[in-house]
């Protein structure tokens, strides 16, 4: 599992273009940068292997899809409006299945609207719905976990949006347990991270539920 992060830098240089030839997996936008060079940079990156990609934070205002290669889109409604324009995003608020749907038809791809719910769609309609996280993953950085997380689910060869899912409902769940270890209030990225470990763990000795659930949810706590 080789999954390689492209963020910085106008031009593809000598490493990156070496570590694309090697990669399972590519994310590329955290830290990006939106100035004119960077979308050259994008368009070299994606010119140069048709590997799985998550597409993210500033390489979503610049990417212009469609590509040959599966890719998930990981916008956050601002990001969608940026990408999408108004009237998808307006429909968006009040209906986030249809609109990741029509989303993900126009750019042919994956896109995982962030949000309460997280929806993930691709050219059939809403696949997954991932309920899980908490207010803490409203600090900055949290979406580049996410990324990441997918990016390692595609690595693995885990179809787009069921990397999208599976590395959502992992954030989700990462941010849970370190609210139990620390509080929601000053949940940091850092904190989400350390959080996985134990996440994991509970994952993996949980009982698996049928396609096309992933998991089922807990009930509530109650006081």
């Amino acid at each position: 599992m080789r999954t390689v992060e492209c963020g910085l830098g106008p031009d593809v240089t000598a490493p990156a273009a070496e570590a694309l030839e090697w990669a399972d997996a590519l994310v590329v936008g955290p830290g990006l940068g939106r100035e004119p060079p960077r979308a050259e940079f994008l368009q070299g990156v994606l010119a140069r292997r048709a590997i799985p990609t998550v597409i993210d934070a500033d390489a979503l205002t610049l990417f212009q899809g469609p590509i040959e290669r599966p890719v998930v889109l990981t916008p956050h409604l601002g990001e969608f409006r940026a990408q999408f324009g108004d009237q998808l995003a307006d429909e968006a608020a009040n209906d986030r299945w249809a609109a990741a749907t029509k989303a993900a038809q126009k750019v042919k791809a994956t896109v995982l609207l962030k949000g309460v719910p997280t929806v993930i769609a691709d050219l059939r309609g809403p696949i997954h719905v991932v309920a899980s996280g908490n207010p803490g993953l409203a600090t900055g950085g949290s979406g580049d976990l996410l990324a990441g997380f997918i990016g390692a689910f595609l690595a693995r060869g885990s179809p787009g949006p069921e990397a999208a899912a599976l590395g959502a409902h992992a954030l989700g769940r990462a941010a849970e347990q370190g609210a139990r270890q620390w509080t929601a209030r000053s949940l940091r990225p850092a904190d989400v991270l350390a959080a996985l470990p134990d996440t994991w763990r509970a994952w993996a000795n949980s009982r698996p539920a049928g396609p096309p659930v992933i998991t089922v949810l807990e009930p509530p706590e109650t006081e």
